[in-house]
């Protein structure tokens, strides 16, 4: 009867001394560093054994220690305007805010799939816009700033993940 008493306890004892074990991301490399500046972030590693991409079509996968979130903010922007535009988060689940310094008369957002086509335009009556793609397919997408007289300003790749 003792006997089975103790391997009672020690089956009832055993739960309370497991512990879980938590994986973080963690790289171990022989060097590396990361900057950033308001316009762009570098991160690097030097001695990563294993480093691939494979790319089809607009499919990337990238293997590796360093997994960088696509962040892509890039495009046109007319040299003679002096306009800033912010365009954040780049990658979006949801919303795309738009900001500016300042506002023109007629001034719109277009934002275009990767086909050309419209998918939706949106004027510009604060300094700050968001933009709804909650509806919209995961997709490359391209955010253009329009004048009243239909120029564009400015355009900024967009991804909807």
């Amino acid at each position: 009867m003792k006997k089975q008493i103790v391997i009672l306890l020690i089956i009832l004892a055993f739960p309370l001394v497991i512990a879980a074990q938590t994986v973080m991301p963690q790289i171990i490399a022989s060097s590396g560093s990361s900057y950033e500046t308001p316009s762009a972030q570098l991160d690097w590693t030097l001695g990563e054994l294993i480093t691939e991409t494979y790319t089809a079509g607009s499919i990337i996968l990238t293997q590796g220690f360093h997994q960088p979130e696509i962040s892509v903010e890039t495009g046109y922007s007319d040299p003679d305007i002096q306009l800033s535009v912010n365009v954040f988060p780049v990658p979006s689940s949801s919303y795309i805010t738009v900001e500016f310094n300042e506002i023109w008369q007629g001034m719109t957002i277009e934002l275009f799939n990767l086909q050309g086509i419209r998918i939706s335009s949106t004027p510009v009556i604060n300094q700050r816009v968001e933009i709804n793609l909650l509806d919209l397919p995961s997709a490359g997408y391209i955010l253009k700033v329009i004048t009243n007289e239909n120029k564009m300003i400015k355009s900024y790749t967009i991804i909807k993940n």
